[in-house]
């Protein structure tokens, strides 16, 4: 049966990523794709928020809000909705901005671990089939990324017609919104007009999408592992190292520019690449930053020293409390702190994300967070405090970046900048009682 086929993939998604026992926004229209993956989760270990955004935009756009807050009260998950201001714009590109920062907040608001989206595999062949005709390269054959940041797709590989069925079988009644048949729409031209003329020539024309999509996916990690050798000083984390970076032949800058905004944007075509290659050369000298805009809340900043993306909106303002030795996450890293009274031959470097320290001075509980205005820091091998902005910038950080990154602190005093330096409060003078690690998920 379609529903246990549709269960089956969800559950064979979450085990891959490990989302059991986590807490997750749902984005939850109301229609058939967010009902059924709403319902399907409702019955597995996890803890769900349904995000609903109402565009108001329908006269029944009120009646499928009380339907969402309905259906959710049933099952027992927590409703949030937020009507979308009058002035918002009537485009495709408005109302996908508007809704994800709205499940941004959802996820601030909540402490989520991440914001599940219902995209499914027919949409996918439709997102690839468009990029096609924006022009694009192999990264965006890749099509829609079962996973990109803090955004799971669980359904992306259950088709229109199974997703359907399951509704139908679980006696689920959708919100049918009137806009997905409105062909001016450039999404719903390509479902409704072009893929039904294509199907006259295959009409496994979705499967062998999906099929391209996954190639696309595999040869793109081939690429991707060569470019990371031809580029490895170039790149670092998240950031374009500027010096390096001009080194390299103009395909591979564009390859990674390329590489650099497929982790922000969901559409990016060769022209947008080749508009930031001229804005990175015409600004690579600039001590001072240089920003240009992306979409709504997402820049491009560059300067002599390195680019970068940087998005405004979606910064993480929660604050972890750390006991003492354990594991704690702070998504999407994770610190460790583990007793230890050997002292190493060799310390390690400030920027590896581990330190060896002494914590026999400092009281417990001390906070993971990001920085703060009122922050000061010891620097070790310095004499006095410092303001912590100040630090930063003496450390070569680009402003941009200042307020994002993690801090381990004990009030408003800086103990730890991991993979950028340590204070002389918890330098080991004799030998260190615990050893910190700072890594990624």
């Amino acid at each position: 049966m379609q529903q246990e086929r549709v269960e089956e993939k969800v559950k064979a998604f979450l085990k891959k990523y490990n989302l059991y026992r986590k807490t997750f926004v749902v984005g939850f229209s109301g229609g058939y794709d967010s009902a059924c993956t709403l319902d399907v989760l409702s019955k597995l270990d996890i803890k769900l928020i349904a995000a609903h955004y109402n565009h108001g935009w329908r006269v029944e756009a009120d009646e499928e809000e009380e339907r969402c807050r309905e259906f959710c009260n049933t099952r027992g998950i927590e409703f949030c909705s937020e009507r979308a201001p009058k002035d918002l714009k009537k485009t495709e590109t408005a109302a996908r901005e508007a809704r994800y920062e709205f499940f941004e907040r959802v996820l601030k608001k909540y402490n989520a671990d991440g914001i599940f989206t219902a995209h499914n595999s027919d949409d996918n062949a439709e997102t690839v089939i468009y990029r096609i005709i924006k022009g694009t390269g192999i990264a965006g054959l890749k099509g829609i990324q079962p996973v990109r940041g803090n955004i799971y797709r669980p359904i992306i590989d259950c088709s229109r017609a199974e997703i359907e069925e399951y509704c139908k079988t679980r006696g689920i009644i959708p919100n049918i919104d009137s806009s997905n048949f409105d062909i001016k729409y450039k999404r719903n031209f390509i479902r409704h007009e072009i893929i039904p003329k294509m199907e006259e020539i295959n009409a496994e024309l979705k499967s062998a999408v999906n099929k391209l999509s996954e190639l696309a996916r595999l040869d793109d990690e081939i690429i991707g592992e060569y470019i990371g050798i031809a580029s490895e000083k170039a790149i670092e984390e998240n950031r374009i190292i500027i010096p390096e970076f001009l080194k390299l032949s103009n395909s591979v800058k564009q390859k990674i520019i390329y590489l650099l905004l497929s982790k922000h944007l969901e559409e990016y075509d060769f022209k947008r690449v080749k508009e930031c290659l001229d804005f990175i050369l015409e600004n690579c000298e600039q001590k001072e930053e240089k920003k240009k805009s992306l979409t709504t809340g997402v820049w491009l900043v560059v300067n002599n020293r390195e680019c970068s993306v940087h998005r405004e909106e979606t910064q993480n303002r929660r604050e972890v409390t750390i006991t003492g030795s354990g594991e704690y996450d702070f998504a999407p890293y994770k610190l460790i702190i583990e007793e230890t009274a050997v002292k190493p031959d060799k310390f390690p470097d400030d920027n590896s994300g581990t330190a060896y320290v002494d914590l026999s001075n400092i009281n417990f509980p001390l906070t993971l967070r990001h920085g703060k205005s009122s922050d000061i820091i010891k620097p070790f091998g310095m004499s006095g405090r410092m303001v912590l902005k100040k630090y930063l910038s003496g450390r070569n950080i680009a402003a941009h970046r200042r307020k994002s990154i993690p801090v381990l602190a004990c009030g408003d005093e800086i103990l730890w900048v991991p993979q950028i330096g340590l204070s002389s409060s918890i330098a080991v003078k004799n030998k260190p009682t615990h050893l910190l690690k700072f890594t990624e998920n």
